[in-house]
């Protein structure tokens, strides 16, 4: 008895490595073909990579390093059509993550990324499988996305994230200061808004579509930022000799930040003026201006003044009218870039 289990116990051991070894030998086939033609999954990768469990790109390229990122770029395709990524959000986010100014529970959103052609971030993309093909002197490389695993380090992060807008809602509900709740509420909506992309991405991965339900609708969210925005309200001071079209440069700058443009008493007091002093370039048919535009911010609520806003240069054109329009391009842009990001980044740190 005892020798008959001794002997069902050697052939269960047998059999072990018996598949063991024809797995390695199957795994090495599916690397590299030992009769020197291309891997089958160069051409099929569905064949070994179901698309009911995997999101796989295929690349090719001079060097691995290229074939490699072709093949993320493949995975990234999948996602490019489907979702409309705002840069600004992703670039606003991690510029107010790195101030220390927005925290999230556990790994921060979008952490452990490779970054994509079409500017999104995915998460646990693997590189699997390489061939270098000595006919072409080309490069294969084939990387995959793991649906269920993925989507599962998605789900965990969405809902880390979003217990940071439940935090930084209830600092919002209870703070009694103006630009305090807005402040709080400002980081919400970030947050809330890397975890859309992030929840489409989810779905996409999924293949179903599903998300991941927030504790906080976006669209409350979003309610609750408008209303508070037209509470706080700007004065607009511009100096003597001005052009008008700054002015409206201004007002635009205001209108992204959708906050009440005012005559009398205000939040805040935007000091600003442009001038332009023309000077001899020295050149036939050419025109010439020394500029200096200027903005200052006063925060009357804190009584504090931020540091001036600067855009200075010389423009040079074929004609007067020239030159101006390329300085005001110029001013116009400054203000809806530049100073619209230092103006924000102050507001988030109340």
């Amino acid at each position: 008895m005892q020798n008959n289990n001794l002997n069902h116990r050697l052939l269960f051991l047998l059999f072990f490595f018996l598949f063991l070894s024809c797995g390695a030998q199957a795994k090495k086939t599916l690397n590299n073909s030992s009769n020197g033609d291309e891997p089958g999954w160069i051409d099929n990768p569905h064949k070994f990579y179901p698309e009911s469990q995997y999101i796989v790109g295929v690349g090719s390229g001079d060097t691995r390093e290229a074939a490699q990122n072709n093949a993320i770029a493949s995975i990234s395709k999948v996602f490019q059509s489907k979702i409309k990524v705002d840069q600004t959000v992703i670039e606003n986010y991690f510029e107010q993550e790195k101030n220390g100014v927005i925290s999230t529970s556990g790994n921060s959103a979008l952490m452990n990324r490779s970054t994509v052609g079409s500017n999104q971030e995915l998460k646990n993309i693997k590189i699997d499988q390489s061939y270098f093909s000595s006919k072409e002197g080309l490069y294969y490389v084939l990387a995959y996305l793991d649906r269920k695993e993925t989507a599962a380090i998605y789900r965990k992060e969405i809902s880390e994230n979003d217990l940071k807008i439940e935090e930084y809602h209830n600092l919002y509900l209870e703070s009694d200061k103006k630009l305090t709740k807005y402040a709080y509420l400002l980081k919400a909506k970030t947050v809330a808004d890397v975890n859309e992309i992030l929840n489409q991405q989810y779905g996409i991965i999924r293949g179903d579509g599903n998300r991941v339900p927030a504790l906080i609708s976006p669209a409350q969210l979003n309610k609750e930022l408008r209303e508070l925005t037209q509470q706080i309200t700007i004065k607009l001071n511009a100096a003597e000799g001005t052009p008008p079209a700054v002015t409206d440069y201004v007002k635009e700058a205001v209108g992204k930040f959708g906050f009440k443009i005012v005559n009398g008493s205000s939040d805040f007091l935007f000091n600003y003026g442009l001038d332009m002093t023309k000077t001899d370039i020295g050149r036939a048919n050419t025109v010439g201006f020394n500029w200096h535009f200027t903005l200052t911010v006063v925060d009357n609520i804190n009584n504090y003044s931020l540091d001036t806003f600067n855009m200075k240069n010389r423009t040079i054109a074929i004609s007067e009218q020239e030159a101006k329009a390329k300085i005001m391009h110029k001013v116009k842009n400054g203000l809806t870039t530049k100073f619209y990001k230092q103006f924000m980044n102050y507001m988030y740190k109340f």
